[in-house]
């Protein structure tokens, strides 16, 4: 159940594949590790004829390289790209009476290397054809605010900075400084990666953290991209789950552009989860995870029914057009 995706690429999908070229500096360490990621349809609502469901696939990047990728499932997925956001996607449409209880599981070796940022004393404003080209990464985004009410806040934030570099770095302390990392139970909301949410709360996971740190960046006139994937524990030589075992959930990261330097990538709630990490994760992202998406607002291939996805990471799936909940597990072995 293979297809051609026909769609034509637009300006937009142009401006962001082409950000690539300019990609952030290769680190020195390494990891070599077995990522599994399952989804499971448990229920199918009665009635229902037809059951869609999606995934992310993880791709090459200057960062990471991708091998042995395979599905375990029922029949091959139709596999494609987001024209707009470069994220590739597997694809089931299925059977609603052959759904329920359906479980499939991609598996592929990751080799990922750190990312460490280039002199940011060369960098500089940006030219017009890198505003052109760049202009997808200074834009809202649903939960994401940008100029409007949000200057203010956005000008406090920076304190008067005034080059690009000084602008992202203040930025980046503002945030770590502002945002409390945690999943406050009596604080239903945060993990939306919203920028208002973030301001008035000030406590939430990765998505707060970096949806504050476009929002100021992008304000400002940065650039600023939004990388999801699956976080690594730390290695250590005597805790053995730090090489193997289940993984929790999602982790995501950001990144600025500036001119004359690139992509400058940042962890900002690491840094707030590690205080001691957060001038290596300014300019900095170690090899301790996997990259799968980018961006906010997605559309899936094929497209949903529903609404663009606020971000996509976890699998997604409707029963004739309407969504329907997906068990989710994820796994990984380091390998020699």
């Amino acid at each position: 159940m293979r297809y051609a995706m026909l769609a034509a690429v637009t300006l937009a999908a142009v401006t962001l594949m082409g950000a690539e070229d300019l990609d952030t500096p290769l680190g020195k360490t390494t990891r070599k590790f077995e990522f599994k990621y399952t989804a499971t349809i448990k229920e199918v609502p009665e009635g229902a004829k037809t059951v869609d469901l999606w995934i992310p696939v993880p791709q090459d990047s200057k960062h990471q390289k991708i091998t042995d990728l395979k599905f375990d499932a029922p029949e091959q997925p139709a596999l494609g790209t987001d024209p707009t956001q470069n994220n590739k996607i597997a694809h089931w449409k299925l059977d609603a009476a052959k759904a329920k209880g359906l479980s499939v599981t991609l598996s592929f070796v990751c080799e990922r290397t750190e990312a460490s940022a280039g002199d940011l004393s060369k960098a500089r404003e940006l030219n017009d054809e890198e505003k052109k080209r760049f202009d997808a990464y200074l834009k809202a985004n649903k939960l994401v605010l940008v100029g409007g009410e949000f200057v203010a806040t956005a000008d406090g934030a920076v304190k008067g900075a005034k080059t690009p570099a000084e602008v992202a770095k203040a930025a980046y302390d503002f945030t770590v400084g502002t945002v409390k990392y945690g999943k406050p139970a009596d604080k239903p909301g945060w993990g939306k990666g919203s920028t208002q949410w973030a301001c008035d709360a000030k406590v939430g996971n990765c998505t707060d953290f970096h949806a504050l740190i476009m929002s100021i960046g992008r304000t400002k006139g940065v650039p600023v991209k939004f990388e999801m994937g699956f976080p690594l524990p730390y290695p250590a030589a005597d805790k053995p789950e730090t090489a193997a075992g289940a993984v929790g959930g999602y982790h995501c990261w950001a990144a600025y552009y500036l001119g004359g330097v690139g992509w400058v990538p940042v962890d900002a709630s690491e840094a707030g989860k590690y205080p001691e990490k957060k001038d290596y994760f300014f300019g900095n992202i170690d090899a301790n995870r996997v990259q799968f998406t980018s961006g906010r607002d997605v559309n899936l291939v094929p497209k949903q029914a529903g609404d663009p996805l606020n971000y996509f990471i976890y699998p997604y799936a409707e029963a004739d057009g309407k969504s329907i909940a997906v068990d989710k597990a994820f796994a990984f072995k380091d390998l020699k």
